[in-house]
């Protein structure tokens, strides 16, 4: 046995890689592109980047890769053909969803409820009966209410309502055009359509709000504040449903770092939908978390 297991978080636009020991020890780290299987114009060489330099030559036990639609058979079969392929027959691999992942990196034990706020959203639970439920998570397409891709579509569509003068003026439309460089919103587009997911418009927009929002424009502050009550209800759904309303609730996603206030407006927004539930943030890597899974695979339940 070699003692050493990868776990790889593949989200929408980076991956990270940990390999770690037996012990829990972290004894290498990578990191590569979006990874998203259904739409990242590179999953395989974003997750081989990231997985070739964690282990450094290693060959692990076992590897768990972490990504959106994980659940989804399709998406299990493909991203274990891409780690089939780069790791060989001799090494143990599997795929779940990234909330998973994030669960087990907020408690090893993997109970309690998580919730992403990334390039998605999603709120996943799971009790220590094993009893699972989900919410959200659908797609930028269906909803994604409270991500960071959600604010920055609300962002571009305050700034083009402020352009088109059929909206109120908001502190959005300056600083998106000064982050793009752009004169107007037709300057906005060609960074908006037929680019890879997330396009650079959405990013720059959801920059825009969260600079906005430190400004005091209200406009920003109601888009925070409407995400930060999608995410809470989406939450409470789960916890209601595996008898959960006492929490852990977990916070992971780049949203929460990236915009500031999102976190803060959802605690509040917790308090009134889970007000016994005890909230924190994923204070490990969702990376870790699914090392935790590959551990399990590798040499069973601790």
């Amino acid at each position: 046995m070699r003692d050493l297991v990868v776990g790889i978080d593949a989200g929408g636009t980076k991956t990270r890689a940990f390999a770690v020991t037996r012990a829990g020890e972290i004894v290498g780290r990578g990191a590569g592109g979006g990874a998203n299987l259904l739409s990242s114009p590179d999953p395989e060489g974003s997750i081989a980047a990231a997985l070739h330099e964690a282990l450094a030559g290693r060959l692990p036990d076992a590897v768990v890769l972490s990504c959106s639609g994980g659940e989804r058979d399709a998406d299990r079969a493909k991203g274990r053909a891409i780690l089939a392929s780069l790791l060989g027959p001799e090494v143990a691999v599997d795929v779940t969803h990234d909330a998973l992942a994030a669960l087990y990196a907020g408690d090893p034990s993997g109970c309690g409820v998580v919730l992403i706020s990334g390039t998605g959203s999603i709120a996943y639970g799971r009790n220590d009966q094993g009893e699972e439920q989900r919410c959200g998570g659908w797609g930028y397409l269906v909803g994604d209410e409270g991500s960071a891709f959600w604010l920055g579509a609300e962002g571009l569509r305050a700034a083009s309502y402020d352009h088109d003068g059929r909206g109120s003026p908001t502190r959005i439309t300056q600083h998106l055009f000064e982050d793009l460089g752009a004169s107007d919103f037709n300057g906005v587009l060609p960074l908006l359509y037929g680019k890879p997911h997330p396009p650079p418009a959405i990013q720059a927009a959801t920059r825009a709000v969260a600079r906005a929002y430190a400004d005091g424009d209200a406009i920003a502050v109601n888009i925070v504040q409407r995400g930060a009550r999608h995410l809470a209800e989406m939450a409470a759904t789960v916890a209601r449903a595996l008898l959960l309303e006492g929490g852990p609730v977990y916070l992971a996603g780049g949203a929460f770092e990236n915009v500031r206030p999102l976190e803060k407006a959802v605690r509040l927004e917790l308090l009134g939908t889970l007000p016994r539930a005890a909230v924190e943030p994923v204070r490990e890597e969702p990376a870790m978390g699914a090392a935790r899974l590959a551990a399990r695979l590798a040499w069973g339940a601790p």
